[in-house]
């Protein structure tokens, strides 16, 4: 079996679909985890739990889109891997949607900065 035969599931697209997943799972997963700490965060009257773990997550959320734009080169290459159209489009859309959460997860921040703990 050659390498240019079709498969199933490659390794590039597994790579994909991470990319794909990440940058919504970081956001929901940023909602989560700061609803669980906030009640530490109000007790101990500090936030930086809080910011912390926004970096961490909006960190994961952009390691989506740069492993989306990874992809997203290697279907310009002069011999790009096949399937090229089903690549290129979920490597722009992981690319979107990680942005796309990575605003989101700044926009949760907001409040962490602008109220105080038990607001």
């Amino acid at each position: 079996m050659s390498n240019r035969e079709k498969t199933d599931f490659r390794t590039s697209d597994r790579w994909l679909v991470l990319a794909f997943t990440l940058g919504p799972l970081a956001a929901l997963s940023n909602l989560v985890v700061a609803y669980v700490l906030v009640p530490t965060a109000c007790e101990h009257g500090s936030k930086t739990l809080l910011h912390a773990m926004t970096i961490g997550f909006l960190l994961v959320a952009l390691a989506g889109a740069v492993i989306g734009r990874h992809y997203q080169r290697k279907c310009d290459e002069p011999d790009p891997f096949l399937p090229v159209e089903r690549a290129r489009w979920l490597a722009v859309v992981a690319i979107v949607l990680s942005i796309g959460s990575a605003i989101v997860i700044i926009a949760m921040e907001i409040p962490n900065v602008i109220l105080r703990s038990c607001d």
